[in-house]
């Protein structure tokens, strides 16, 4: 056991590496640059104009003085996403900023679609994201940080993949990031595989979840601050294997000075919830 934990371990690690040295690698695997690579990947001439089954998709979005330019980018990438069956979910965590409030107003006037609370006080990106949860009436719920983008084919996918098999309960995408308003770091994930998932959260961006779930295991979890997502998707696969992948980059993962995209240094509480994580995983496996 000890061998095989090593092995998914040490599997780990080169991800990471790969992830961090992408310029390095992507030519050798890909012949080209990831600029080139996505261009002539990502086109999407023939879009499907209905879907058999279009279940409505809620995006979670949990909102704390991010920056406007930020927070609107993220709210236009769900406003221009090519399925329309969603609705956005903002729940804001008692912002200082005055320009959040004015924002959000804006939206919610805007496209009915978009429903906004906000919380008297400041619980931080569980709780603020259980909040959002409350007002999801959506089938599968996506959740979506306020300063990332969704790819404009993200939703579009999900549902293409569900009108091949609606018994899926947690569907998850490729990911990259956004530097300076550029792509990089692009992370081509695997098949589910839970001795992986134990080792490092390669779910994390784009995932979507049958929302039933979601709320049958309480959401978010306080205290686990910096490592939610990947407890949440821990609990889900606990209930259903029922998962697949999407290998397509539907999510842009923003690196900023408040997010984890570029290392956990920017949030030192994040071992302490990831250890409280995985004594919980000795308990459930």
């Amino acid at each position: 056991m000890f061998l095989y934990n090593g092995f998914f371990l040490l599997y780990s690690i080169l991800i990471r590496l790969k992830i961090k040295y992408y310029q390095f690698f992507f030519p050798l695997t890909k012949g080209c640059s990831y600029r080139t690579w996505f261009k002539k990947n990502e086109q999407y001439n023939d879009i499907q104009s209905t879907f058999k089954y279009s279940p409505l998709i809620s995006v979670i979005m949990p909102v704390y003085n991010v920056k406007e330019e930020y927070l609107r980018e993220s709210i236009d990438s769900v406003l221009q996403q090519y399925y329309p069956h969603w609705e956005l979910c903002i729940s804001d965590d008692n912002s200082s900023e005055p320009h959040i409030k004015r924002v959000l107003e804006e939206y919610a006037a805007f496209d009915p679609r978009i429903k906004v609370r906000y919380r008297e006080e400041n619980g931080h990106i569980s709780a603020c994201s259980n909040s959002a949860l409350e007002m999801a009436a959506g089938e599968f719920t996506a959740f979506l940080d306020n300063d990332d983008v969704l790819a404009p084919f993200a939703l579009y996918e999900v549902v293409r993949l569900l009108n091949t098999n609606k018994e899926l309960d947690l569907i998850y995408s490729d990911e990259d990031k956004l530097l300076n308003g550029k792509r990089c770091y692009p992370f081509f994930k695997k098949q589910f595989n839970m001795d992986l998932l134990k080792q490092m959260n390669y779910i994390c961006h784009l995932a979507v979840y049958r929302t039933a779930l979601v709320k049958q295991v309480g959401g978010l979890r306080i205290n686990y601050e910096g490592v939610q997502d990947w407890d949440l998707a821990i609990r889900i696969i606990n209930l259903s294997k029922r998962v697949a992948h999407i290998p397509k980059i539907l999510y842009h993962w923003r690196i900023s000075d408040t997010s984890t995209s570029s290392g956990e240094h920017h949030k030192p509480y994040v071992k302490a919830a990831r250890k409280r994580m995985r004594d919980d995983l000795n308990i459930l496996f």
